[in-house]
């Protein structure tokens, strides 16, 4: 009878059960037509390709680096996005522009993550951001012929370097300087990266020492896959010591009326 009282039953909010529901039903849709899709033309056109044309060493080369990629990032995005992350898989391009525009989006509304308001800012977040950019690469692809000169450009090719990393940092500034949730402040929790970003360096480092360091874009996912249980367990190590601390958050009137009586 005590355990019947003390048990407590979870309700997911209407939201976020409606999301589940219909983002399951469209990812099956979208996989559907994704794999259909070469079967027909190729049954059509009578050109479908034998099995040792599809799975052979080349391929399961690429697949060696995009398996452990694809699983880095359904461990990293999920979290964050909560149930706006079946959008943001069946329209792609997350790690360039779904997951800035949806951290962004909620940074910007003030919710937190993995709530009802975070997701539904999330989703409108990466919904918006699939209907500009295909505005946008419908804009590009007619003006191709007149805009192509541009992005040939020196000074063209080597802004685009600098693209991704500039995004990256600016976004991981954003969320180690607004890290918390529940009302619930963390202080010092870069300090659970480092360890992660010292072990990242010297591979990186012995790489290039070792000729082979173009072959570090291929282990990216690996990295990822590998360093996530480092950075969760150095960070559990270092709050445990008590160098990253979890405080209750000050309300802003509060600690306003607290500057005022220290005036």
């Amino acid at each position: 009878m005590s355990k019947e009282k003390n048990k407590v039953t979870k309700v997911m909010d209407p939201f976020q059960k409606w999301a589940h529901s219909w983002g399951r039903f469209g990812t099956v849709i979208a996989l559907i037509y994704m794999i259909a899709l070469p079967f027909i033309i190729c049954s059509v056109y009578d050109c479908m390709p034998e099995f040792s044309d599809v799975i052979n060493p080349a391929t399961i080369g690429i697949l060696l680096i995009y398996i452990p990629v694809g699983f880095s990032e359904a461990l990293s995005y999920i979290p964050v996005m909560g149930s706006a992350s079946y959008l943001g898989f069946i329209t792609g391009n997350i790690m360039n522009l779904k997951f800035p525009c949806a951290v962004n989006g909620m940074k910007v509304a003030k919710v937190e993550q993995n709530t009802p308001e975070g997701d539904a800012i999330a989703t409108v977040s990466i919904a918006v951001s699939s209907i500009v950019a295909v505005v946008i690469l419908a804009i590009a692809a007619l003006l191709s012929s007149f805009i192509q000169p541009i992005f040939e450009t020196e000074a063209m090719n080597t802004a685009k370097d600098y693209v991704i990393p500039a995004l990256f940092g600016s976004m991981a500034l954003g969320l180690f300087s607004n890290t918390g949730t529940k009302g619930k402040v963390v202080k010092g929790a870069v300090k659970g990266v480092i360890p992660v970003l010292i072990i990242v360096s010297i591979v990186a480092l012995m790489a290039r020492m070792a000729g082979a360091g173009s072959s570090l874009l291929g282990m990216v996912g690996i990295l990822i896959v590998c360093m996530l249980p480092v950075g969760i367990l150095s960070s559990y190590i270092m709050w445990k010591k008590g160098k990253i601390v979890v405080e209750d958050a000050v309300p802003q009137n509060a600690a306003s009326e607290d500057a005022n009586a220290a005036e």
